[in-house]
């Protein structure tokens, strides 16, 4: 942890020369809430589109320290980061085949090393992003529904709850997550004890998801006179991830946005493109419908790209949700994990960790089920929308357990089988 830690820190005093456009809005969004109460300033347009947990999450370690300092903020990153260590140490002890033996602490101190260390983590350390504060929330909610269900009492399951429905403020595609997890609830508790124990704990669970979302809820639906759970921009990211003929990519899209509403070409991952903004593009391509909001606008345009491509050519766009699911796979965020050697390393990683799942579910199906909820839906989500790398970062948190329970068994499978052929040679001698 104590490296992990230092890792960490060193991007809160260096932090990234160009931290990106979702890390200004964050940064923006929180510095709004700490000295006005608002989210967002009168001139930031669509600020409904970011999530909340995050600003809000950087807001009170302002209110906590006095001032607009991001070096605090990322100072809650680090120390959010440096938490996530130690959870997803306990989640790795609490899946491993032997949990009391000593290939289970080997498993979970690999782990633990492998957070501490793994790239992505570090890196977005240096800007005021969400995945930082859901690398801790997600494995702890796990490890909270795991241990929930091996308790008697239905208020157990208020814990698992509360952490699911802080992963949703932060990144609100876990909304979904959290719903698939009330599902196994009741499947478990269900066949572990009767009817009316189910809807006790179904309920507080429930409750307990809903309780950091109602809030912010009501305030969308003040300030936005419609219901919307947690944010807005589902329609934009539906939008980009259907366009077959930029292959489902946000930077190609944004380029052909760009040549056909300016005339200027650029390469999808030019620097110049990157500075563009892209507020008018989208605003521009939403004007197809004038009678809706931008976000339904983009959304009904999304539908009818789905409808059309999915029905005139179903092979390709079969093809292009492939290459989107291995772009959100194939490489992690940061030139660490970009490059090639930094993609081979996280496409073994990937591959160890489906590996590592394979075996929890040989042993120990149902917790397979809770650990492969989060990475199936969150893939899904992004085969159906946007799948940028960043989608996996959160992820990985649960797929780096799998890899260090998996390379544990491997490594220990061959030490049995090198022992039973020195005993076979010692015995034939």
């Amino acid at each position: 942890m104590a490296v992990g830690f230092g890792l960490r820190l060193e991007k809160v005093v260096n932090p990234l020369a160009e931290p990106g456009d979702d890390a200004l809005a964050y940064r923006a969004l929180a510095e709004s809430l700490y000295t006005d109460g608002t989210y967002g300033s009168p001139d930031f347009t669509y600020r409904s589109d970011w999530s909340p947990g995050a600003p809000l999450i950087y807001a009170g370690s302002y209110f906590l320290t006095g001032g607009v300092r991001d070096g605090v903020a990322r100072g809650a990153e680090a120390l959010l980061g440096t938490a996530a260590i130690l959870v997803v140490f306990l989640l790795t002890a609490r899946i491993s085949p032997t949990r009391d033996g000593p290939d289970s602490q080997v498993a979970a101190l690999l782990a633990a090393g492998m957070v501490a260390l793994y790239p992505p983590f570090i890196h977005s350390t240096g800007a005021l992003m969400s995945e930082p504060p859901a690398t801790f929330t997600l494995p702890a909610a796990v490890l909270a529904f795991l241990w929930a269900d091996s308790r008697d009492s239905a208020r157990a399951w208020v814990v698992p709850g509360l952490l699911l429905g802080l992963t949703a403020l932060i990144r609100p595609e876990y909304l979904a997550v959290a719903a698939l997890f009330g599902v196994l609830l009741v499947f478990r508790v269900g066949i572990a004890r009767g009817v009316r124990s189910t809807v006790v704990a179904a309920l507080l669970f429930g409750a307990a998801v809903l309780v950091p979302i109602v809030p912010w809820t009501i305030h969308n639906y003040v300030s936005l006179d419609r219901v919307v759970p947690i944010s807005t921009g589902s329609g934009k990211a539906l939008y980009v991830g259907t366009s077959l003929p930029d292959d489902g990519d946000y930077q190609r899209v944004k380029a052909s946005l760009l040549e056909r509403y300016t005339g200027r070409r650029l390469p999808p991952d030019s620097a110049a493109l990157d500075r563009v903004d892209p507020v008018p593009l989208f605003d521009r391509a939403a004007r197809r419908y004038p009678e809706l909001s931008r976000d339904a606008a983009l959304g009904r345009i999304g539908r009818e790209n789905l409808g059309e491509y999915l029905g005139s050519d179903p092979l390709g766009y079969l093809a292009m949700t492939v290459r989107k699911v291995g772009r959100m796979w194939g490489s992690g965020v940061g030139e660490a994990m970009s490059g090639p050697a930094g993609s081979a390393i996280q496409k073994l990683l990937v591959v160890l960790g489906i590996a590592g799942l394979a075996l929890l579910a040989w042993r120990r199906r149902w917790e397979a089920i809770a650990i492969a909820i989060p990475i199936v839906t969150v893939t899904a989500v992004g085969a159906i929308t946007l799948a940028p790398a960043r989608r996996n970062e959160i992820l990985m948190t649960l797929v780096l357990p799998l890899a260090a329970v998996a390379l544990t068994e491997a490594v220990g499978w061959i030490a049995r089988r090198r022992g039973i052929q020195t005993g076979r040679d010692s015995v034939t001698s």
